[in-house]
Formats: C-alpha cells, structure tokens, sequence
C-alpha cells in the first residue's frame, strides 16, 4: 500500500480516455484479442483461488468473445467437483490509474451462481467493486444481502472490516442494457446505476494507483457467488467508458 505522503509526490501525468462500442468489433479484421489491445484492454488467464472458495476459477482467454454487439465473459456450466470453473476477466492496459470515472454498459446473465464485476484494483486491500451476484438478485441469505453489491475492500487486509452496501435494484439487470458507473475521487467513491446516484462510501477508498477490471466468475461459495452454474453464464457488455488520471 502506497502512503499518503508517497502518493501526494507521484505526479499526475493527465487526463484519459477509453471508450470501446464493442458493436464496432469485425471480425474478418482482427481477433477479439487483438480487437481489445487496440483499445487499451487486454485479456486476463490466470488462476484464481481465493482459499476460501470450494473451486477454484480460472479465467481464460477461450470465455472471452465478441457476439452481437457484445463483448462476452462467459462463465461455462456444468464444472464437477474437485475441478475449476472456467471464468472470463479483461482489464485496462493502464495500472497507474488514480481516480475516474467508470462507465459500463451492460446486460446481467439469468443463470444463478456467478458473479460479475466491474472493479478498481491494485491488491485486495486496494480495490472498488461493482457486483452483480446473479443468485442474489433479489433474495439473500444469512451472509449476503440481496441486491447490487458496492464494496470498498478493507485497506487493513481484513476482509470483515470491508465496507459494503447492498442496493435494490431499481430494474432487472437480466432483461435489458443498464448503465454501471464508479466514480472514484480522494477519499470517496460514488455508484450509479442508469445515472442516477445509489450509494457513496468514505471510508476505505483506494489511495493506490491502479487498473480497471470486467469480470465474470464462481467459486462455488454459499456465502458469495454460490453455484457453480450448471449452464453457460455470460455477461454481455455493449460499451465501455472510462475518464481518468494517471500517476
């Protein structure tokens, strides 16, 4: 974790941009991978376990796709016992982002037991979150709060000292295009949905530079995402737009 008086010496290199209308995409031209580079984004393949998941996840390059308009991280049904469950994550380029503001534009899956995210992240002490959790759309249970999940990771590394909010959606998320927004300034971070204001938190907020993250994935946790799937879960993403500084 970077301090405070570190990060008030690390110079602002300036504003950018990143828009992608992933209706754009063609792909007689170049790959979906290629597509993304273009763009400033690039796909993630890695394993994740976050040790307290009863599968693992691995993001792969394969769950990345561009259909329809869409932008597509699937997360694939049917994952056995005793194996990973195949996930999709891309992320921007730029991972000295320091504040912005994060617009996703974006159609939730129906299918229950995954979870989407739309994120800032540097570590797990330094991170953002928008997350749809696809079983918890509108009931929960004795550990998770139905509704859109709003989270500023605990800077300390304790993961009980989070700080979380959990909104009623104010429309269905599965049946049509909705707006996400992050807006991350010092010391406070602000969400919307469709452009309107639902929750702020100042308390938590990330001080570190970092990149911006689209995930979509199942640990299998009764307490999180549960699941896994046992169908094919994807999340389609039609825009994106960042506004932000560098450090």
């Amino acid at each position: 974790m970077i301090s405070t008086a570190l990060l008030a010496l690390l110079p602002l290199v300036g504003a950018k941009t990143l828009s992608v209308d992933f209706s754009t995409y063609d792909s007689s031209n170049m790959t979906v991978s290629e597509f993304l580079a273009s763009k400033g984004l690039m796909i993630n393949t890695y394993d994740v376990d976050t040790g307290g998941d009863p599968y693992t996840h691995t993001y792969e390059e394969a769950n990345v796709g561009i259909s329809g308009g869409y932008l597509t991280l699937k997360v694939t049904g049917g994952t056995k016992s005793g194996s990973t469950v195949p996930s999709a994550c891309i992320q921007t380029n730029d991972s000295n982002i320091l504040h912005g503001t994060f617009k996703t534009t974006a159609i939730a899956s129906d299918v229950a037991g995954v979870c989407h995210g739309f994120y800032t992240y540097e570590s797990d002490s330094q991170e953002s979150d928008i997350e749809i959790l696809t079983s918890h759309l509108y009931s929960g249970n004795d550990a998770v709060n139905p509704g859109l999940q709003l989270t500023n990771q605990a800077i300390n590394g304790n993961s009980s000292d989070n700080t979380r909010k959990a909104i009623a959606y104010p429309s269905d998320p599965t049946s049509g295009e909705h707006e996400y927004k992050l807006q991350w300034s010092s010391g406070l971070t602000e969400f919307f949905f469709d452009g309107s204001m639902v929750a702020s938190i100042d308390t938590n907020v990330p001080t570190a530079p970092s990149a911006f993250l689209w995930n979509s994935w199942s640990g299998g946790n009764p307490n999180w995402t549960e699941g896994p799937p046992t169908e094919d879960a994807i999340l389609r993403i039609s825009k994106i737009e960042l506004d932000y500084e560098t450090s």
